[in-house]
């Protein structure tokens, strides 16, 4: 009735720790999830900590889904593939983690939360409007300890007033439209040769997306995530780059 002990820890070669109660519904994608991230804990790529982390904080986001709408409902018992594990397809774009990231609209942790724990040395802002999503960001923060995480509850046009962060070095977005107003606003809150990575629908038009960033759109590549999801990075001062690559010529 109440669910399955599945131990969270417990992936490959990996000391299980004290095990975590799923509920049913969400026992299969959580053993889909485990079966994903197998081979980067068995081969040390990823800590058993870390696997822990990430199994406590679907945990979290299922138990509140519904009370807070974090996720659509018909997510709710896929919530580890689709969203976790989603949130993690940036991982393998960088030789090194950034150094700070800023989450635009961050809704339920995603994909902020899931890259603050396996990045624990990179500093994240959470940036989110609605207080009641903010009061589930906060407490997720505090209940997984996770000390590199800041909550930003403002709105993105409202940075420099309500609140305010050191310049970010990547911005990363996922589930948020307006993507060409919303590259020109943020752009006040990162450093000079800061990225941007926006997760890719399925029905969206890459194209078309691309041309209506304008210069932002300039080098902007669409790049498979890890684990199989696409999306389309470049960086906020293109064109400064094509100055400086053209005075080496």
């Amino acid at each position: 009735k109440n669910g399955t002990a599945v131990s969270s820890t417990g992936c490959g070669n990996a000391a299980a720790d004290s095990p975590l109660q799923l509920p049913p519904d969400l026992e299969p994608d959580f053993l889909e999830f485990k079966a994903r991230l197998a081979q980067r804990v068995d081969s040390g790529a990823m800590s058993g900590e870390t696997f822990q982390l990430l199994t406590r904080f679907g945990r979290l986001v299922h138990k509140q889904a519904a009370q807070l709408a974090l996720i659509a409902h018909g997510d709710r018992s896929i919530l580890f593939t689709r969203h976790v594990l989603d949130s993690l397809n940036p991982i393998d774009l960088f030789v090194q983690p950034p150094i700070s990231l800023l989450d635009v609209g961050s809704g339920g942790g995603f994909p902020g939360i899931p890259l603050a724990i396996v990045w624990p040395e990179t500093r994240v802002t959470l940036l989110e409007s609605r207080e009641k999503k903010c009061g589930f960001l906060e407490r997720a923060v505090r209940e997984l300890e996770l000390k590199n995480v800041k909550v930003a509850c403002a709105r993105l046009e409202d940075f420099g007033k309500s609140w305010t962060a050191d310049a970010h070095a990547c911005v990363f977005i996922r589930a948020v439209g307006g993507l060409p107003a919303l590259l020109s606003t943020v752009e006040r809150a990162t450093a000079r040769d800061a990225q941007w990575v926006y997760f890719l629908g399925g029905e969206i038009s890459v194209e078309a997306l691309r041309e209506g960033l304008g210069p932002r759109g300039v080098g902007a590549v669409v790049r498979s995530g890890s684990f199989g999801g696409k999306l389309l990075v470049g960086r906020f001062r293109p064109e400064s780059a094509d100055r400086e690559n053209s005075g080496r010529e």
